[in-house]
């Protein structure tokens, strides 16, 4: 439906009231579309309107129980509401779905969604799926890192830390944890060389508090 598309594409830019215009002029026209349905629950979680964004996810998933993309946006929005068992339910039958065409996502969500509990062994499942379908995978290369370092495969940490760097651009969370990785590993030129990554471009983050505080206590 055209005005569904509309009101997906106002979304991206922000345009709330625009979208919301266009999707419930789709609703109007055909209450029971669950494209319509999917695209007024995501716009509802983004207005903060919760209540309403569970009953327009809902009615998704009722007139269309194979809707991969809703189960997916159904699961992130569950996840973010501190729900992750009924979340990682939805992100499952979207990954199950062998017409869905981003599966990577959804193990994607699935895996960083289990890291609150934290289920570290659980999100690794998903997370190495996620990398198999796309293995640049920013978040998902992160997120490996972290589980393996915080479980001691301090060398597999870097090799993750090293693929993320390739495809993406320093951030505190991950110039932080390359300096312990390296740490852990004796790696002394590399520690130094994040670290000064870090205190130069984000100065004032709380990473580069964290990284001031661990040389103190080094010294």
């Amino acid at each position: 439906m055209l005005n569904t598309q509309l009101a997906a594409v106002y979304m991206q830019r922000k345009q709330y009231e625009v979208a919301r215009d266009h999707v419930t002029k789709a609703l109007t026209i055909a209450p029971e579309h669950p494209a319509a349905n999917n695209v007024m629950a995501v716009l509802q979680w983004r207005l903060k309107n919760y209540d309403e964004a569970t009953k327009y996810f809902k009615k998704a998933i009722k007139f269309d129980p194979k809707n991969a993309e809703a189960r997916n946006n159904y699961g992130a929005f569950l996840c973010e509401r501190g729900e992750i068992n009924e979340a990682v339910k939805q992100f499952d039958i979207a990954i199950a779905d062998p017409q869905y065409p981003t599966p990577a996502q959804a193990n994607l969500n699935a895996g960083r969604c289990l890291m609150k509990k934290p289920a570290p062994r659980e999100a690794e499942r998903y997370l190495r799926e996620a990398l198999r379908l796309s293995p640049k995978t920013r978040e998902a290369l992160l997120t490996m890192a972290q589980i393996s370092y915080d479980s001691g495969r301090t060398y597999s940490a870097r090799g993750f830390l090293q693929r993320y760097f390739e495809v993406s651009e320093d951030t505190p969370e991950s110039l932080l944890l390359a300096v312990k990785v390296e740490s852990a590993l004796g790696a002394k030129d590399a520690e130094a060389s994040y670290a000064l990554r870090l205190k130069g471009k984000f100065p004032n983050s709380p990473e580069a508090q964290e990284l001031h505080r661990l040389s103190l206590k080094a010294k």
